[in-house]
């Protein structure tokens, strides 16, 4: 059957588990598209129900999700034949990933044999407020910084320009004394040993410059390292890449960590980020 150059075929020939791809069309004006999915939109009802009497039929499915890919993709079309919309959500944020930045096949199947140690920081990447409050506490006694600063507002507002440029595209709004049992995560500085650790959504800070690191653990993304005594030696990175906060050995985060939390790959903040230490850590009497 032939509608408005449109020829409706068997596209859904999957087995069950396997993957389901995009259709490959040209795009369409913005005229035709409204007959093409007027088209599409009737044969997803025909789809609901055929999934309905098939139980959940995998074919069918993969049909139901081809028509939704043309509905979605009218204007602009396809014509990459490896797009597998039977992927689940973190690996078709890494296939985005690669494409858009160029990144090789080997670097994608790292990523994917690697989900265990990024899926978790994807989901709560995906999960965040559009701003991350950080109630902000000292251990016990403020800290004696020389020179001190102009109040807390300026303190807070100086850990929000270290905090920001290394998770490029979050809002941080730290709060002095904030509500602990409200915000995202709460910072505890000034703790007595050089002992900075998170533990839930407590980030405990020795120096408050080891912010970034910490704070990663609350997202969810962990070392490349096994053991303190394996830091800056890439025992788990991507291909080619030995730098991270992560890592303990770069003020950015590596390329693996930066796609769990939707940071470009080609943003280069590390000015930013030392300016915004030094400022930091100057005033530290220790």
């Amino acid at each position: 059957m032939r509608i408005l150059g449109i020829r409706h075929t068997q596209e859904a020939a999957t087995m069950p588990n396997q993957p389901c791809y995009a259709p490959v069309f040209s795009g369409s004006s913005a005229f035709v598209c409204l007959f093409k999915i007027i088209y599409y939109t009737f044969l997803l009802l025909l789809y609901i129900i055929a999934l309905m009497l098939s139980r959940g039929n995998e074919s069918v499915f993969c049909a139901f999700r081809r028509a939704s890919f043309r509905i979605q993709n009218c204007r602009k079309g396809n014509a990459d034949t490896t797009i597998n919309l039977n992927a689940d959500p973190y690996e078709r944020h890494v296939r985005a990933y690669q494409k858009q930045y160029g990144k090789d096949v080997s670097w994608e199947e790292w990523m994917l044999n690697n989900r265990n140690r990024y899926e978790n920081g994807f989901t709560k990447a995906n999960q965040r407020p559009a701003v991350l409050d950080i109630a902000f506490r000292y251990d016990t006694n403020p800290i004696a910084y020389n020179p001190p600063w102009a109040n807390e507002a300026e303190h807070m507002a100086a850990l929000e320009a270290f905090a920001e440029p290394a998770y490029a595209g979050s809002n941080f709004n730290f709060i002095f004394n904030g509500d602990t049992s409200a915000s995202y995560a709460n910072v505890i500085a000034g703790i007595p040993t050089n002992s900075s650790h998170a533990t839930g959504k407590d980030v405990y800070l020795y120096f408050e410059t080891i912010f970034n690191h910490e704070f990663a653990h609350v997202m969810g993304v962990l070392h490349h390292y096994d053991t303190p005594a394996q830091t800056s030696i890439g025992q788990h990175m991507p291909p080619g890449e030995t730098l991270c906060i992560m890592d303990r050995n770069s003020g950015q985060f590596c390329s693996a960590c930066r796609t769990a939390l939707h940071i470009p790959l080609d943003l280069d903040n590390q000015a930013a980020i030392d300016a915004a230490s030094t400022n930091i850590r100057d005033r530290y009497p220790y």
